[in-house]
């Protein structure tokens, strides 16, 4: 389950956002559905990640307006919140910690059930159950980017949006993010993934590359 719901549509127009004084996209507008998912392109410094943050409301763009089941976000950020999952770079996990402790916390932020059953069911998911205490900084980053999956399998957010998400994945690994994210999309979940991998994702993507017109 991803929390989808009847009316779930994320609509962006005219979005544009800078670095510095650098304008690093502009007019950006796609209309998403359930069950779509966007494959976000473009070289490097061309602003995938920046609109992916402007998105989360992590950053703001300079122009432009993103509605969330036809509101605008900045007008219901609460609402947006709740409904959106975001996985950047940055793990956002402690390095002391173990696999299924920081799992346990980050599903505890996301007001997701953390028993212990369900952490080692979500561990053993994504093929980290022999590492559940093993210290995070001792994982390898495959494995850290497995317990990114570990998260999206357990969360209740119809929209995800996520960066680079099979970075440091071996094909096996890669193979089961593009389970879940199959699975995430058949629930009506909504996803937009800024990569420069093709995905193994049976559902077909809404391409959008930076620096290169708008959705196609």
């Amino acid at each position: 389950m991803n929390g989808a719901a009847d009316g779930d549509r994320l609509e962006v127009e005219g979005l544009a956002c800078a670095a510095g004084i650098r304008n690093l996209f502009e007019g950006i507008g796609f209309t998403l559905e359930p069950g779509q998912w966007i494959r976000l392109g473009g070289p490097n410094g061309c602003g995938k990640s920046t609109l992916l943050r402007a998105l989360a409301g992590l950053g703001r763009p300079t122009a432009g307006t993103v509605r969330w089941r036809g509101t605008p976000t900045s007008q219901a950020r609460g609402q947006w919140h709740a409904a959106m999952a975001y996985q950047g770079h940055l793990p956002g996990c402690k390095d002391g910690l173990g696999a299924a402790e920081n799992l346990r916390w980050q599903l505890a932020l996301d007001g997701e059930p953390a028993s212990p059953g369900r952490l080692r069911e979500l561990l053993g998911r994504v093929g980290l159950e022999r590492q559940a205490r093993l210290a995070y900084q001792r994982l390898s980053a495959g494995q850290r980017r497995r317990l990114g999956l570990a998260r999206l399998v357990a969360i209740e957010r119809p929209v995800w949006l996520l960066d680079e998400p099979t970075t440091a994945l071996d094909a096996a690994g890669q193979a089961l993010f593009g389970e879940i994210l199959d699975a995430h999309l058949r629930g009506g979940g909504l996803a937009i993934c800024a990569t420069h991998l093709d995905l193994p994702v049976a559902s077909a993507a809404i391409r959008l590359e930076l620096g290169a017109g708008n959705a196609r």
